[in-house]
């Protein structure tokens, strides 16, 4: 199993990711780090984590995140592909998980779990538990699981092109979008494999700039609208995607994620 992170000037953050990947246990894990010439500590800290784990790593300008992921794609060499921004980490028992989830299910093209959401310090502030596959809640809500949390077989990300380098904002929303348009096999697992983090530094924090409010444009005009989406308000679509995640949640026996919905 490979872990792609790309990486720009975040050494305040990385070596949690890091340490992270190194830690985990149940299968051998390769770290990619595909680093867009940081200047910032990043190289350093880079070299003295070489040797002690499976860590390959670049630092040379590139065209952005999206670039970056691709081309730690094209350098793995597992069967599996998990994309873990420099700012966020797995959580202990995270390869583990989809290894036994992989073995159990041999037919499987994703498999994905929950995750967190931590502050700079790493302190948890909320959680997403994840639900089936829903074009619906995607399109009205947010996305079904993160990045972070889910495992793609390196074949499958390559025949759906990897990432969309045009986007710098939200090539992860896109990117799963894409996938619950593929004719996939997707396996759930009920356990918490990432963890977010929301700081202030981060793209998606804060008020979004005027080139993340055309890229969410551009992403929404792709989405298929049957009649009944196109002339309800987008108000009344959100409280239903609510509702089916919310209902998803008491299904699975797991109630206490009902209080994380709104938040």
């Amino acid at each position: 199993m490979s872990v792609v992170t790309p990486s720009f000037e975040q050494a305040e953050f990385l070596e949690d990711n890091l340490q992270s990947v190194m830690d985990q246990s149940g299968a051998e894990v390769e770290h990619v780090v595909v680093d867009g010439g940081s200047t910032d500590g990043t190289v350093e800290l880079l070299e003295t984590y070489e040797g002690r784990y499976d860590l390959r790593w670049v630092s040379e300008q590139d065209n952005g995140q999206s670039d970056a992921i691709n081309k730690g794609v094209e350098m793995a060499s597992g069967e599996w592909i998990l994309w873990v921004n420099s700012d966020d980490y797995l959580l202990p028992g995270a390869i583990e998980t989809l290894v036994k989830a992989a073995a159990d299910q041999p037919g499987a093209d994703v498999i994905y779990g929950d995750y967190l959401f931590v502050d700079a310090a790493g302190d948890e502030i909320g959680r997403k538990y994840s639900i089936p596959p829903s074009r619906f809640v995607h399109k009205h809500y947010y996305q079904f699981t993160g990045n972070h949390s889910l495992a793609i077989k390196r074949n499958t990300m390559r025949s759906l092109g990897g990432v969309g380098e045009k986007l710098e904002y939200v090539m992860d929303t896109a990117f799963l979008w894409k996938l619950l348009n593929a004719d996939l096999d997707f396996v759930r697992v009920k356990a918490f494999i990432g963890a977010r983090r929301l700081h202030e530094a981060a793209k998606t924090t804060g008020e979004p700039p005027p080139e993340r409010l055309a890229e969410i444009r551009e992403l929404k005009s792709r989405y298929e609208l049957p009649l009944f989406e196109k002339i309800l308000p987008d108000s009344l679509l959100a409280a239903t995607a609510i509702g089916i995640q919310g209902w998803y949640h008491i299904l699975d026996g797991r109630p206490e994620a009902l209080r994380y919905l709104l938040s």
